[in-house]
């Protein structure tokens, strides 16, 4: 299987992603729109000297509600022109990014080359994920965003085969936890490796969270990116969920947020109590929600096979049988 392309109507800084691509110059010149946002989320202008092809990676500091790294891709030359092969070795480069960082996973970038490079939007696409695909670990994703709908629809009938590559990307599950002992976050990192041994991506601080990065913001984007979340709860959780005490009390407004707009039968949030005492690890406001109780002392093989039961939504009910014959004969 290789690493998803997907097609999407939009500005690409209409959501949440792990990297999002600029376009750039290799004299380092860029377009209003780039010139806009990058006085709005106060990021650094492009390096001048820049190879066509080339791409510059670096963290988005004070922009991780948008995404944790930005990426300058030389998209046009100094004449105005661009190449396949170009936009091919910025996909590259995009995807070999996410063999380097695990925290990278999904990738957003608009048409390189196809305003002033003078490319097709069709070749743009099919250079740009080749390039992606080719290089990317297979849970990664690029998300190539188009800016208008006649170009959107045009693509979207042309280039099927990129964005059904792969129908199921591994979901994406964020873990919120408290650090209460060095041996309980060895057990959550544990938890998080059987995870992702077994085909979820879960997010845990301990591996994605840059040194310097903005807590509140990465765990806001986190929550937004998230198809599922793990809250592990015990005492002290607990104790600083109910005060809105430290990283858990600021994480506990941003789910409650969440959870207010999402319907009452959603089951993106799931709840583990790791107390003997199942009371002493629930926050006030997960009371009313199902909560796995998981002691030292439980079956860990049997309530890890639930836990991702729960994740894949396997249905756990017996099939539904032929209805016996009502007729009886004489």
């Amino acid at each position: 299987m290789a690493a998803v392309v997907e097609l999407r109507l939009g500005d690409l800084f209409d959501g949440p992603s792990d990297v999002v691509v600029l376009p750039c110059s290799t004299v380092g010149t860029i377009t209003p729109f780039v010139a806009n946002r990058l006085l709005e989320y106060a990021i650094p202008i492009p390096r001048s000297g820049m190879g066509l092809g080339e791409v510059d990676i670096a963290p988005l500091t004070g922009g991780e509600n948008i995404a944790q790294f930005v990426a300058f891709a030389a998209s046009v030359g100094g004449g105005s022109s661009s190449s396949p092969n170009a936009i091919k070795s910025i996909g590259a480069a995009l995807g070999s990014f996410t063999r380097e960082q695990s925290s990278a996973r999904a990738i957003s970038a608009p048409l390189l080359g196809a305003g002033a490079g003078g490319l097709r939007s069709e070749t743009v696409v099919q250079s740009l994920s080749g390039g992606f695909q080719d290089n990317a670990v297979d849970d990664a994703s690029l998300v190539i965003h188009v800016l208008h709908r006649s170009v959107f629809d045009r693509l979207r009938g042309g280039v099927a085969s990129v964005t059904e590559e792969r129908p199921q990307t591994p979901q994406r599950v964020f873990i919120s936890y408290s650090g209460t002992s060095e041996r309980h976050s060895r057990w959550v990192a544990e938890l998080a490796t059987f995870l992702r041994q077994n085909g979820v991506d879960a997010r845990l601080d301990l591996w994605h969270l840059r040194k310097g990065m903005d807590l509140p913001q990465w765990m806001a984007n986190e929550l937004d990116l998230a198809e599922r979340v793990i809250i592990i709860s015990d005492s002290r959780y607990t104790d600083r969920a109910d005060k809105r005490s430290g990283g858990v009390g600021w994480e506990t407004m941003l789910i409650q947020g969440d959870i207010s707009q999402l319907p009452p039968d959603t089951r993106k949030y799931i709840v583990i109590v790791r107390e003997t005492e199942f009371n002493k690890g629930v926050p006030r406001y997960l009371k009313t929600r199902f909560a796995i109780h998981w002691s030292d002392d439980a079956d860990e093989g049997r309530l890890r096979k639930e836990l991702l039961q729960e994740l894949y939504e396997i249905e756990l009910a017996p099939p539904i049988g032929r209805p016996p014959s009502l007729y009886v004969t004489m």
